[in-house]
C-alpha cells in the first residue's frame, strides 16, 4: 500500500484547475456556492497547505465522495480567525459529516484549528482517521503521539483507499498488529467493520 504525496497532490490541484477552465480562485467560487446538507467526509486541514488541500480534496470528490473543506465549501462563513461564529460554522459542517479526516503534513502542527477539530469530532461522532502527505522521499508514516490514537488511510494497489490500524507497542514494550489490520473506506465510513482504532492490551 502507498500515501498520498505532496508533489502528486499538487499536481492534481493544478490538472483539477486547468481542465475547469477557470482560475483556481473561479473553481472555488464555484464549489462554494455547491454546499450540500451531508458529507460523507469533512476534511480538516490547514490552509497553509493550500493546493495539496486542493489535490486531496479533488482526489476524494472523484472517488465519488461528497467533502466538506472550510475554505472551499463555505468559502465567505469561516476564516483562519478563531470566532464563535466560524467555530459554529465548523461544528455545524462536522454535526453533517460521516468522518473527519484529518490531513496530516509538515504544516499541519500550525493550525489554529485541526486539533479543536478532531477532538470534537472524536467525541461528538468517533470515525477519525489520518490521511497522511508526505514528501516525495519519505515512504514511512509516523505522526505525532496523539495521532496513533487513529487509524490512518493508505492507498491499495488499485488505488483505493483503505483504512489502517496503527501498530502500537504497550507498556510493556510488546508491539501489536490486530487483525483485520485494514478494510476499506466505504465498509469503515457505513460501521459494517471494526473501528480500526488500536486497543489497549
Amino acid at each position: 500500500m502507498t500515501f498520498l504525496t505532496e508533489e502528486s497532490m499538487r499536481q492534481r490541484a493544478r490538472e483539477w484547475v486547468q481542465r475547469a477552465g477557470q482560475s483556481a480562485d473561479e473553481l472555488l467560487k464555484r464549489q462554494s456556492t455547491q454546499s450540500l446538507t451531508r458529507y460523507n467526509v469533512f476534511l480538516s486541514q490547514t490552509a497553509r497547505d493550500a493546493e495539496i488541500v486542493l489535490g486531496v480534496y479533488s482526489f476524494l470528490v472523484e472517488k465519488g465522495l461528497t467533502v466538506f473543506c472550510d475554505w472551499i465549501t463555505a468559502r465567505n462563513e469561516t476564516g483562519a480567525q478563531v470566532t464563535p461564529a466560524n467555530a459554529e460554522t465548523i461544528r455545524s459542517a462536522m454535526s453533517a459529516s460521516d468522518t473527519l479526516l484529518f490531513i496530516d503534513t509538515e504544516q499541519a502542527e500550525q493550525s489554529r484549528w485541526m486539533c479543536w477539530e478532531l477532538g470534537w469530532f472524536d467525541g461528538g461522532k468517533g470515525l477519525v482517521g489520518v490521511l497522511p502527505v508526505l514528501p516525495e522521499a519519505k515512504r514511512s508514516y509516523r505522526g505525532r503521539e496523539f495521532l496513533g490514537l487513529y487509524p490512518y488511510i493508505e492507498l491499495n494497489e488499485v488505488g483505493e483507499l483503505m483504512v489502517v490500524r496503527p501498530i502500537v507497542t504497550n507498556s510493556r514494550g510488546i508491539t501489536i498488529i490486530e487483525s483485520p489490520n485494514s478494510t476499506g473506506f466505504d465498509h469503515w465510513r457505513a460501521g459494517q467493520s471494526v473501528s480500526m482504532r488500536p486497543r489497549n492490551f
